[in-house]
Order: C-alpha cells, then structure tokens, then sequence
C-alpha cells in the first residue's frame, strides 16, 4: 500500500470529495447568478430552441447515417457550426432530453462549464420542424486544433486525430508524423478525457459510448475533444454496442448506466496510457504503471476488475489519480477477477527441411508437372544416349566387316 492509495472505512462508495452532495462538483458556483440561463461563451447567441428554416442554407453533408444522425450539414451562414439531423423514428420525449442536454451547464461552476463547451460538441439548441419537436440538434463543429496531417507512404490527408492513435506505440504515432507522446503526453490527454467524464457522471449522465472513434486528440495542446455528447440520457440508456468495449457485468440487452460509463472510461484509458489494444492494456497497467503511478494502476484495476460493478471508483477519482492525488477507497478494497489472458504470441513460420543435395551434381529447375527432379532425369537421359551410340557403332562395324568380305 502507498501513499498515494488508501482505504478508508466510512467514506462515499465513490470515494474522493470532488462532488458534493447533489452531485454537482464543488469546484465553484454556477454562473448564473440571476437565475437565468449561463451565457454560452461559443460565438452564437440563437434561442435555445429554433425552427429548422430559420438556421439558413445548409451545406453539403459531411457525415450521413451516422448513429441516430441521418446527415450532419453545416450552416452556410454561421461558420463553425453544424446542423445534426435525426432519424424521424426518434421517441416525442427525445425533444425534452435534448433540451435538458442544452440547459444542463447552467448548473455547473464556471471551470466546469467552460470545459464543456471548450472541448465537447455541446448542443447549443434544439432543431423543430411543423410535425417534429426534435429535427435535430445545432452544434459546434470541432475546432481546427484537431486535425493534422498524416502521411501514409508519400502520400498526406489532413483530417481529424482520432484518440485511437493513443493506442498505438509511440513509434506508429511518429510514423505518420505526429509527435510522440510519451508518458507524460498520454497522462495529459487521460486527464482532460477523466475530467469531461467527471462532470458527465456529476450531471448524471450516460455516455455509453466511450471508444476510439468519439474522441478527437490533439498532440501539440495535449488536449482531447469528445463528440456525440448529444446522445447522453440521463441516469440510463439503451447499452450501445461495440465490439471490443463490452461490459463483462452488465447482461447483454439490458441497459448501460454509470457504472458501465465507468467500466468503458477506464477501458480507454489503460489503452490510450499503454499503447495497447488487447489484453496487454491490462497486463502494463497491473506490472509497468504500478511504479510509475500506482493510484493510476489502482483505480484503473478497480475499474476493470472489480467483481461488484457497484464498486467501480468514478471518474473523478481516475481524474484524481491522474493528476498526482490519492486514491481514496472504501474499505474493504473491492474483490478482483483475473486478469485477462494474454494473446498468443504469433509463432514463427515453420522451417521447411531442405533436402541435402551433392555439390558436384547441378540441379536445374524443372517445370512443376514434370513428376521427377532435374537430378533424377539427368542420368536416364545420358544412359538412353549411350546406348544409342553403342547401336550405331556396332552397325558401322558390321557394315565395314561384310564390305571387307566381299
């Protein structure tokens, strides 16, 4: 047990004192002080709900049937910002939930609302038609921070960095020409990804969706942007599904909640912290970061191991840890199941026996349907010669004796 790891009888099951009581974190205080709506810091100033028409022209879709996205267009006459269009099959009280996304920073102190804005896709209204109270959502476009150019070969493309590239080795980021990030690169990035999920989790919202492909990650900055926020629900929602990022405690078909947040969360961490994909995540968490940052390692561990999923510590401790704290446990410590076996190592290809053959007899390649070996044709063909030529002697001779005779 270290220092920064420690068991505490009597605490919160989640640990640390970064919330307070209803939830919400008490690193300051809303900043609405009239009780109004907070103001918006991102450019816009549009009503919190607006009709489809009045948005103006709508460019080209730069994503289509996308999720519950049928296009995502952006808006001709406001720069940066992206009309996000639903699918017509949505339930009438989706509009109630994106308007419930769109009010929700005014209830968060200032750092944290600022972080919301700054580094999510935040909803910053409501889309209605004539028919439809929930057309879509208006939101911001990611900002330019996030693209890069990646070289494959000598060929580039700027576009957007996945957080994917985290869970690479150093050497594949730089091979596409982005910087290294090293340890301390990859702590700085898990930090703001820990610290949006924490105010996620202190909102009381799912996420569910904690992947590679929801996150962009920008090197030089260290900085992270997460995307699709305007799919959250409050306290549960249907568990989306994708391969490799499924909750071994939370049975398939019934609905993901924050402790599947959690489970996801740290999954993606421990990737994006080791460079790892698979099994090995887990293995360099429990061996390599135990002595780099073993509050890390602990709360990751917890995370992903714990047998009670009730257990699994929030964000804000993985949050703590990742920016020196300790991690504050109940007691007693939550039981852990195994870690996870490692992939097989790839097996050389098998060597071949070469048939060992003389020097001084030459093989000389032969056509494949021939049946025999060059070395084994070689010698019938020069016995089949001689024998000939003995023939052919032997009937000069005759032919000299009977002439002589004669």
């Amino acid at each position: 047990m270290t220092d920064s790891v420690r068991t505490v009888g009597g605490a919160d099951r989640d640990g640390g004192n970064s919330t307070s009581a209803n939830g919400i974190s008490a690193s300051g205080s809303g900043a609405s002080g009239n009780g109004g709506p907070a103001e918006d810091p991102r450019g816009w100033a549009l009503p919190r709900a607006v009709a489809l028409g009045d948005l103006g022209p709508l460019a080209e879709p730069i994503s289509e049937h996308n999720g519950q996205a049928v296009a995502v267009r952006p808006l001709t006459d406001h720069p940066g910002w992206l009309a996000k269009l639903y699918r017509s099959d949505l339930h009438p009280e989706d509009a109630r939930r994106i308007d419930l996304l769109i009010s929700a920073p005014d209830k968060l102190p200032q750092a944290d609302r600022a972080a919301l804005y700054a580094e999510t896709c935040w909803p910053a209204a409501r889309i209605h038609g004539p028919d439809n109270p929930a057309v879509g959502c208006v939101i911001p476009m990611a900002p330019e921070q996030y693209r890069a150019e990646l070289r494959r070969g000598k060929f580039s493309e700027r576009r957007f960095v996945e957080i994917d590239w985290l869970a690479k080795s150093d050497e594949s980021i730089r091979g596409v020409g982005l910087p290294g990030p090293g340890l301390e690169g990859r702590l700085a990035a898990c930090r703001r990804l820990t610290q949006l999920a924490a105010i996620l989790e202190a909102l009381e919202l799912v996420y569910s969706d904690w992947s590679f492909s929801n996150a962009f990650w920008s090197p030089e900055r260290r900085s992270v942007y997460l995307i699709d926020v305007d799919g959250c629900q409050p306290k549960k929602m249907p568990d989306l599904h994708q391969p490799n990022w499924a909750d071994p405690l939370t049975p398939p078909g019934t609905d993901a909640d924050q402790y599947t947040d959690r489970y996801r969360l740290g999954l993606l961490v421990a990737k994006c912290l080791t460079g790892h994909r698979d099994a090995r995540a887990f293995h360099t968490v429990a061996e390599s970061l135990r002595q780099a940052q073993p509050a890390v390692c602990e709360v990751l561990l917890d995370m992903l191991l714990a047998t009670d999923r009730e257990r699994r510590p929030a964000a804000a401790q993985l949050n703590q840890a990742l920016n020196n704290g300790p991690y504050l446990r109940a007691a007693p410590r939550p039981t852990r199941s195994p870690l996870p076996e490692l992939p097989p190592v790839l097996a050389a290809p098998p060597v071949l026996p070469v048939r060992s053959v003389p020097s001084e007899v030459p093989v000389s390649p032969q056509p494949a349907d021939t049946g025999t070996t060059g070395a084994t044709q070689k010698p019938a063909a020069a016995s089949h010669a001689a024998w000939i030529f003995v023939i052919v002697l032997a009937a000069i001779l005759l032919v000299i004796i009977v002439a002589a005779n004669h």
